[in-house]
């Protein structure tokens, strides 16, 4: 199982319920959403939320009952109806899906056709991120997106496009946005008959005429695997149906001659690095009145598992709904982790995954005049930074904000602190983690700090609670419970990455249990070093002592299991895992950097002087004896003083809980909500300074496209991948070379290669 699959929530599908919210319909629709219906009437009714949840607003949807034989079918869909007035129901003699479709397309008053079926949903921003794809993309005949299945079975459905593929297996859903001529010019749906796949043999005939589509990389459409089969799986059962439709779709894919391509976010997609921002054309109301809630835009790099991450999630969590209204962008690749927990409260886009970096900032400009926003917050998106000042005299009357975890001097003269100080003529105001990174903006940066503040991220006082955590609760820990009967336990809890320090902890580790064999270490994460270290605690002899748990989705029973929490990073802001280590009573052992001292001191732990620094080795594994002896001192006077432990929750409760962070932002938002901005207009109209500002980041950072060594790996394999297809289907063109292979598959070498991981190495190579 994948991280994205051990993460994903299949009970949150997006048609579950209808939300209270309404959005202003102005105008004509531009989508007009086709649906055959038969026999659904347990299904239909979560399809209607899903549409009628829709943050685009300007649809039609069209139902065409296909003359249904259970009883009811017309009050349910007249209760269906009676829902929104943009839907519009047409009660027909039975004709059979394919020529339904057909009907369904004549009825539609768009140019756009967005197909779903009667019993499957879409993500609640699937019609808008389809249109805007589509509308940067004009020469593109339709857009899809990654596949969720549901019901029946549940797993993710996440493949790159390859026409050869498609040739032999469709690997496109039925669930896309297509342009309406594009269908009409192959024949519709009804060049084929019942018992033929229509859905893949349009795809196939499009294709054959040179159409391409445009794959989004999230997952926007849920498909429903109902058990008890569906159509696909009836004429798939029936041999004669199943040889009929395998002969007319191999009949069709030969009439390909020329590769296609698709349009495949992020990763086979190339941008305009060098292009100025522009606005999209769009005139159309705000889908929302002014006032009614106070509307928040946050910009954020990625939804991974972290404590930046987390922080984002705890505030946006803690909002109240009926206060605030709240949209989402996010501006890295990354994979589907924490996704779902921010679309609880918020309406997302990943900008990656659908659009173009040239067109991100018209994207974000469009949300901005559409939302009515009032505030923007810019947490740790390194594009956010760039793109605020070119916004900001788009939108003078809009607050903007940003929030700050730590500086980092290694990487460009200060990391965030430093982009927040180049920009700070345009933020009303900047939020820091800590003190101690406030003083040193102004000291180190020339910041003038009067609109800075520290708002400490804070801990749930009443999740974090050691009465309420019962270890039996975590498998993993179970499996090792007697190991750690009778022993001391120390913690290290992060992602295993360089900043982290891992190795350094692996040799502070050995020198404790050079005087105590008894002691164990439990290591709880994952990341790019982990190997590392494993392997160097094996090197040491040690690993016998030390546990690797790797990512665990529930932290808190390793905190009540643990004696001490150490911390021996390099950089750091102010840890989540300090405030919860703390808020279960587990003192900590920190490293003096960042703002660790202001929560932590001698009556809950030990604060620890490095004397390698960011600055002078970040990457140096030379550690100094003195500082591993300083450690190792620190941690054992920790664990010689089990009243620590008294004082540590006392210590979150003086002002260090989730709800006091909460609180004040708040307070901070409802107050810039009445006031607005006090930044002068004439001190943000060097537009043409702004937008080179950004084609300055587009320049530098082209590494979201094209992702080199140490990237995410994930979408250098689908990279790869993508390249070895189109590879593969340029030598399938020579005569000589399909005869080589034919050659080798009569041989069985073919098949003696798949078993070896020749494949493998051949990836690496290209």
């Amino acid at each position: 199982m994948n991280e994205e699959e051990k993460y994903f929530d299949y009970t949150m599908m997006p048609g579950k319920t209808l939300r209270k919210q309404k959005s202003i319909n102005d105008g004509k629709p531009i989508i007009s959403i086709i649906t055959g219906y038969y026999n659904c009437k347990q299904y239909i009714r979560e399809t209607a939320n899903s549409i009628i949840n829709q943050t685009f607003p300007y649809w039609e949807w069209i139902i065409i009952d296909d003359g249904s034989t259970e009883e009811g079918t017309k009050e349910t869909l007249d209760e269906i109806a009676k829902l929104d007035s943009r839907i519009k129901i047409y009660h027909e003699k039975n004709r059979g899906r394919i020529a339904t479709r057909d009907f369904a397309i004549t009825k539609a008053n768009c140019d756009l056709l967005f197909i779903l079926d009667a019993d499957d949903a879409i993500d609640r921003t699937m019609l808008e991120c389809s249109y805007w794809t589509l509308q940067t993309n004009p020469k593109a005949s339709w857009v899809y997106a990654d596949m969720v299945n549901f019901d029946g079975q549940e797993f993710l459905w996440r493949q790159l496009f390859d026409i050869h593929t498609e040739k032999k297996e469709n690997i496109l859903p039925v669930c896309s946005l297509v342009r309406k001529q594009a269908i009409l010019d192959v024949g519709g749906y009804g060049a084929v008959d019942e018992d033929v796949h229509e859905d893949w043999h349009l795809w196939l005939r499009m294709l054959e005429k040179g159409y391409f589509p445009i794959r989004m990389n999230y997952y926007g459409f849920w498909y429903r695997k109902k058990k008890e089969g569906g159509i696909l799986d009836s004429i798939n059962n029936d041999k004669k149906r199943d040889e009929h439709a395998k002969a007319e779709i191999a009949k069709q894919a030969k009439k390909i001659k020329k590769e296609i391509y698709a349009i495949q976010f992020p990763t086979t997609t190339k941008s305009n690095f060098d292009s100025y921002p522009y606005i999209f054309d769009w005139n159309r109301k705000p889908i929302n009145q002014k006032g009614e809630k106070i509307r928040l835009l946050f910009i954020f790099p990625w939804f991974r598992v972290g404590g930046a991450d987390k922080f984002n999630l705890d505030l946006i969590s803690r909002l109240d709904q009926n206060k605030f209204d709240i949209t989402i962008v996010t501006t890295e690749v990354s994979e589907y982790i924490w996704r779902q927990k921010f679309e609880k409260y918020a309406e997302v886009f990943d900008l990656t995954s659908f659009l173009h970096r040239q067109d991100w900032p018209a994207f974000i400009h469009y949300l901005m005049k559409s939302r009515n926003i009032d505030i923007v917050m810019n947490s740790n998106s390194y594009f956010g930074f760039y793109v605020i000042p070119w916004l900001k005299s788009e939108f003078p009357e809009v607050v903007f904000t940003d929030y700050l975890h730590s500086e980092n001097k290694s990487w460009r003269n200060g990391e965030y602190p430093r982009d927040s100080t180049a920009i700070d003529g345009f933020l009303d105001r900047t939020y820091t983690c800590t003190k101690v990174l406030r003083e040193s903006m102004k000291k180190n940066m020339d910041r003038t700090i009067d609109n800075v503040k520290t708002v400490y991220i804070g801990v749930d006082e009443q999740e974090f609670e050691q009465s309420k955590v019962n270890i039996s609760d975590n498998e993993d820990l179970n499996r090792v419970k007697d190991r750690l009967k009778g022993k001391k336990t120390i913690l290290f809890l992060c992602r295993i990455s360089e900043e982290k320090r891992p190795i350094f902890m692996v040799e502070v580790f050995k020198k404790l249990v050079e005087k105590d064999n008894s002691l164990i270490l439990l290591v709880v994460g994952d990341g790019p070093e982990l190997k590392e270290m494993k392997n160097t605690a094996k090197k040491e002899g040690i690993y016998d002592n030390i546990i690797f748990f790797g990512m665990q989705k529930n932290v808190k029973s390793f905190y009540k299991i643990a004696d001490v929490t150490v911390i021996c990073s390099l950089v750091e802001g102010l840890t989540i895992t300090t405030y919860e280590s703390l808020a279960m009573e587990t003192p900590v052992v920190t490293a003096d950097v960042g703002g660790q001292k202001e929560l932590v001191d001698d009556t809950c732990g030990r604060v620890v002087e490095n004397i390698q620094t960011a600055e002078n080795g970040y990457f140096n594994r030379d550690y100094q004896e003195e500082e591993i002896n300083r450690y190792v001192k620190a941690i054992e006077e920790v664990l010689a003083n089990p009243t620590l432990k008294e004082n540590c929750r006392s210590k979150i409760l003086e002002g260090y809980t989730l709800s006091h962070m909460a609180e004040t932002f708040t307070k901070e938002f409802e107050e810039f909500a009445k006031t607005g901005s006090k930044i002068n207009p004439l001190s943000v109209v060097n537009k043409d300074l702004y937008k080179q500002y950004i084609v300055l980041y587009n320049q530098v950072d082209v590494r979201n496209y094209f992702p080199q060594e140490g990237g995410n790996y994930s979408e250098i394999d689908s990279l790869r991948s993508y390249k070895i297809s189109q590879l593969k289907g340029r030598l399938w063109q020579i005569p000589l070379w399909r005869g080589f292979i034919k050659i080798l598959q009569k041989l069985g070498i073919t098949k003696m290669l798949k078993k070896t991981k020749i494949k493998e190495k051949i990836k690496k190579i290209i």
